[in-house]
């Protein structure tokens, strides 16, 4: 009975899920908004009822009262005059009292009954308590017979209270109070009778007011447990399996290939998800494994180059050499041009093959963090680079605010090396060859940099230059391999930072290596 609705709801698409929980809450807030409603129209109705009803049949049963005090209290007054009065006027005043009380229970009858109105009757039934209903007819018809029996027998009640005595079938002073005493009976018997009945309206008013509570929270409760169960099941079928997917991803993303993602049974996005990751991580240790096979191959290749390609090259530089100096008194220029050609072709090769095996094995690396002291680094480099240098010396400045740094120490040197030979080389013809190194903080990044003022290049050029093999200058104008700018950018990649270079034709060249945030020390 459960599994089946679980398993249309798993096969449900994530915005149909939302939309089906969605639409259950507002179902739930419609009803309960339909019920408070619905008990605030009882409740207003229970009011109306008992200000038209209730109060004023209170109000009415005791004028009623007041009338009958005030009719028994005109006829002892006539009773116990010592000298007649006009008889015809007293009966007729005493009629009209009659007449009064007479029509103020009519009203009361067809207005304020409590079985002329079929809401109060019905609730007097449910509360069972007919018996006032029945207590109150019997109040109305013993007012009503007194009434009747008063009207039809006031000449003689007058006539034979101002006799001594009193003849057959007619009406003596007691039998009148009797009357009087049954109709006041009477009336306070209606108006205990609607007490009650106001009492039990009271109890209804609570009962309705209880049930409205009763519903209100009711439907809160039940709005509270859709609303977990709904938060239940997206935590399920939606937020877990993306929280799995998540983090399966961050160690695929961290190059393990051992991690799976788990089989998801829905037909939802979250499971055309796992179904397409599980694709692209077979695929990627397919091309994993393919890529490894390459890089064996690489490093076979590279073995190769490195032995097998070195050692004719050492063969001919050797022997160039030889020739050169066998050829130092030869008089044949054309000759010694040949040898002094061959053997520096022998050198910028052997230069070249160097330098492709140090961009191999970088690029092959996986380079081990540690924190470096990168002033030490610096000026150890400076000091090394002026020993050798031969010529005019620049003059270098080292200026860092930035005095550690967290790198590969070796794979950094390497590359602010080739910065420094590059700033170097092409400030060698200027008349006072100046260069600069500098490192600060600037937006979360440590900046390096390396400022000379040579011959400088064209600002268009400045993506063309880190790339392997790219020269803009030819071997006879400046030595180099075309290699070295490319180490610098693949060391910078290999940090996660980023290299790049600022220069215009004849002002000089600034190059810069930024690391990113959290490479600080």
């Amino acid at each position: 009975m459960i599994a089946s609705p679980l398993a249309w709801f798993r096969h449900l698409t994530i915005g149909q899920k939302f939309v089906f929980s969605f639409a259950i809450t507002l179902i739930v807030l419609a009803l309960s908004l339909a019920a408070i409603l619905f008990y605030l129209t009882r409740i207003n109705s229970y009011i109306d009822r008992h200000q038209r009803i209730t109060v004023p049949a209170i109000i009415t049963a005791a004028a009623m009262q007041r009338s009958a005090f005030e009719m028994n209290l005109f006829l002892h007054l006539f009773l116990e005059r010592p000298f007649p009065s006009n008889l015809d006027d007293t009966i007729s005043q005493l009629n009209q009292h009659t007449a009064a009380l007479k029509h103020s229970l009519d009203h009361y009858r067809v207005t304020h009954a409590a079985r002329t109105h079929p809401v109060l009757y019905g609730m007097l039934i449910e509360h069972r308590q007919v018996v006032l209903v029945d207590q109150e007819n019997a109040a109305i018809e013993q007012i009503d017979t007194v009434l009747h029996e008063l009207t039809s027998n006031w000449g003689a009640l007058l006539q034979s209270g101002r006799s001594s005595t009193g003849g057959p079938g007619t009406m003596t002073p007691g039998a009148a109070d009797l009357l009087i005493k049954r109709l006041k009976d009477g009336l306070d018997h209606l108006v205990d009778t609607h007490v009650k009945i106001d009492i039990e309206m009271k109890r209804e008013g609570d009962l309705l007011l209880g049930r409205a509570r009763l519903i209100a929270l009711t439907l809160v409760v039940l709005l509270a447990i859709v609303i977990m169960v709904t938060y239940a099941l997206v935590t399920r079928q939606i937020a877990e399996p993306l929280k799995h997917l998540s983090a399966t991803a961050d160690r695929v993303a961290r190059q393990d290939l051992s991690a799976t993602f788990e089989p998801w049974p829905s037909s939802d996005e979250v499971g055309h998800l796992t179904r397409s990751l599980t694709t692209m991580l077979a695929t990627l240790r397919e091309r994993t494994l393919a890529l490894e096979r390459k890089t064996k191959e690489l490093e076979a290749f590279t073995y190769s180059v490195a032995h097998d390609l070195k050692a004719p090259l050492r063969e001919i530089e050797g022997f160039s050499s030889l020739l050169q100096q066998q050829f130092v008194t030869n008089q044949n220029p054309q000759a010694r041009h040949y040898v002094e050609v061959t053997h520096n072709s022998a050198l910028r090769l052997n230069s070249l093959i160097d330098a492709l095996l140090k961009y191999s094995r970088l690029e092959q690396q996986t380079l081990p963090m540690v924190r470096f002291n990168l002033s030490e680094m610096i000026e150890g480099l400076v000091t090394e680079r002026l020993h050798l240098g031969t010529g005019r010396q620049p003059n270098i400045t080292v200026d860092l605010t930035v005095q550690d740094l967290f790198g590969e120490p070796i794979s950094i040197r390497q590359a602010l090396m080739n910065l420094l030979d590059n700033a170097i080389k092409f400030s060698r013809q200027t008349a006072t060859p100046e260069i600069s190194i500098g490192a600060k903080e600037a937006a979360g990044e440590a900046v390096l940099w390396v400022r000379d003022n040579g011959i400088g290049f064209d600002p268009k050029d400045s993506e063309k230059i880190f790339g392997l093999f790219e020269r803009l200058h030819s071997p006879h104008e400046y030595e180099g391999t075309g290699v070295g700018l490319a180490i610098v950018k693949l060391v910078l990649e290999k940090h996660g930072g980023r290299a790049w270079a600022e220069s215009s034709p004849g002002k000089g060249s600034v190059f810069y290596l930024a690391f990113p945030n959290g490479r600080l020390a």
